[in-house]
């Protein structure tokens, strides 16, 4: 079997870093770039619901420090009831005027279910990372509703 390796992208923000970290564990503000509704206090070991149509993935948050981290345990189900857990992390770093915010998502294993989390969560990641961008420095939410963009 293959090792399927972690995830690592970095993005810039014209924003500030409490900013962007509000984006990051406020709801009012998740939904407006990330998912249609979210349940999540910045507290460690405060359990967290994200949904995106019928799919929810639930987890808890394992590290919190307001506004340079953030640490989230990532629980996907895949259809009859296999649950796949990795951790998703957040690195903000004040930069000139902006915010780099470097998100690592690790904890894969081998297997096709894996190989295909990884792919949804690596194309994820890109896709709403720069979708927060729009939204920071424009207001712009590009996300469609015929993006086929969910968790499995």
């Amino acid at each position: 079997m293959v090792k399927i390796p972690r995830i690592q992208q970095t993005f810039y923000y014209a924003a500030a870093p409490a900013k962007v970290f509000a984006s990051l564990t406020e709801p009012q503000q998740l939904t407006r770039w990330f998912v249609e509704k979210a349940v999540m206090t910045p507290r460690k070991g405060s359990p967290f619901r994200f949904t995106w149509g019928s799919y929810t993935l639930r987890g808890k948050v394992n590290a919190v420090k307001a506004p340079s981290k953030l640490v989230l345990q990532w629980v996907d189900r895949f259809p009859g009831g296999k649950m796949l857990e990795t951790q998703a992390r957040f690195e903000l770093q004040k930069k000139g005027k902006g915010t780099l915010l470097t998100v690592t998502h690790r904890g894969f294993k081998s297997g096709k279910k894996w190989l295909a989390l990884y792919g949804a969560i690596q194309s994820g990641w890109a896709y709403y990372l720069t979708n927060l961008r729009s939204v920071l420095e424009h207001g712009v939410d590009l996300r469609s509703e015929f993006d086929a963009l969910s968790s499995p």
